[in-house]
Parts: C-alpha cells; sequence; structure tokens
C-alpha cells in the first residue's frame, strides 16, 4: 500500500495504519540520524521524535512528500539534539578509546577487521568534524542515497544550495580523509 493511501487510513481512525509507514522508513531514518548525532541512543530518540511528530501532523501529511518530510523532521530533531548535547555534554558507553563498541564481523580475520574498524573510525570523525549543513548534506545523499529534489523539499533550501552543499562536503571529506593512513594506507614505493 503505497503512502497515500496509509495516511488516508489514519486520518479516518485507523492508527494501525501508521505502522507500516513507521516500519518503511525507520531504518534509513536512523541510519541518518547515527551518522549525524554519532550516538546510538540519540539517534533512537531523533527517530522517535520524528515519527511522533509525524502522527501529530497526519492531517497535513501528503503521500508522495512522507519521505522527504520525514527526513527534514529527522534532521531538525537531530540539529535540536546536537544543541542539547552541546549544552550538556553527556558521555555515551564506549570503549576507552572514545569509539562506540561494534561487534567484529566474524568473516574477517583479526587483522581485516581492525583495519576496518580503524577506516571505519577515520570516516566517522571526518564526517563528524563537518559543518553541520555539509555533514547533513552528505549524509542524506551518499547514505541515505535521498535524491536532490528529496533533499531540497527535506531541507527547505533550493536545489542548487544542494548541489553546492554536496559537492563542498565531499570535497571536505576527501581532503580530511586524504591524510588518512587507515583509508589510504601508505605503499613502500610511496602514494
Amino acid at each position: 500500500m503505497d503512502d497515500e493511501a496509509l495516511l488516508d487510513r489514519c486520518r479516518r481512525g485507523d492508527r494501525e495504519a501508521f505502522t507500516p509507514l513507521v516500519h518503511r522508513y525507520q531504518d534509513e531514518l536512523y541510519t541518518m540520524a547515527l551518522r549525524l548525532t554519532g550516538n546510538p541512543a540519540d539517534a533512537a530518540d531523533v527517530v522517535q521524535e520524528t515519527f511522533t511528530r509525524a502522527f501529530r501532523s497526519l492531517p497535513t501529511l501528503r503521500g508522495p512528500t512522507v519521505r522527504a518530510w520525514l527526513f527534514r523532521v529527522a534532521v531538525n530533531c537531530a540539529h535540536d539534539v546536537h544543541r542539547q548535547r552541546s549544552r550538556r555534554p553527556a558521555e555515551p558507553l564506549e570503549d576507552s578509546e572514545g569509539r562506540v563498541l561494534d561487534l567484529p564481523d566474524p568473516g574477517l580475520g583479526p587483522e581485516a577487521t581492525a583495519l576496518q574498524r580503524e577506516r571505519a573510525d577515520a570516516v566517522r570523525q571526518a564526517l563528524t568534524g563537518l559543518p553541520h549543513d555539509f555533514r547533513v548534506a552528505v549524509v542524506l545523499r551518499d547514505v541515505n542515497q535521498l535524491s536532490y529534489e528529496e533533499m531540497a523539499q527535506a531541507l527547505s533550501v533550493p536545489l542548487g544550495t544542494v548541489k553546492s552543499r554536496i559537492s563542498r562536503s565531499r570535497a571536505l571529506l576527501a581532503e580530511a580523509l586524504r591524510g588518512s593512513a587507515a583509508v589510504f594506507p601508505q605503499t613502500e614505493e610511496g602514494w
């Protein structure tokens, strides 16, 4: 069933019709929120608040724009979490080096697992180091694969602004990662 049909059922009082919308978009929103907040608990809070706001806004939601609208709300919620955290910093559950704990892939050996973690940490640090608007742009496009038009709608900015933010954020990421030995290991002959 498409988004508009589910929204119609919700508006007529069928609360269960909202569940498929949650299932359809929760993983994408969580991934985006995790990349923006850097913290699984904050990302879960962002997703929960996004769906709470969506449910309260059922009369104004329209099917073809639900995905972009949800991403816009989630970006705003992530921004709110970032503002709150900057006022009251809190430490998430991390290992001794400040990394959120991930389980290793059992198919990889110890060396490959360590290298994979180093690369993920380097990318995460580079992403976290981007200015907020650039981080949001690159996460929406490259992680969540929103179209430029969906991004413009989700961010309430012109299409040209979306394109320039993507270009600039990718350039900043490349610059930040260029010096990372984990991402670009040096060979004996040099780079």
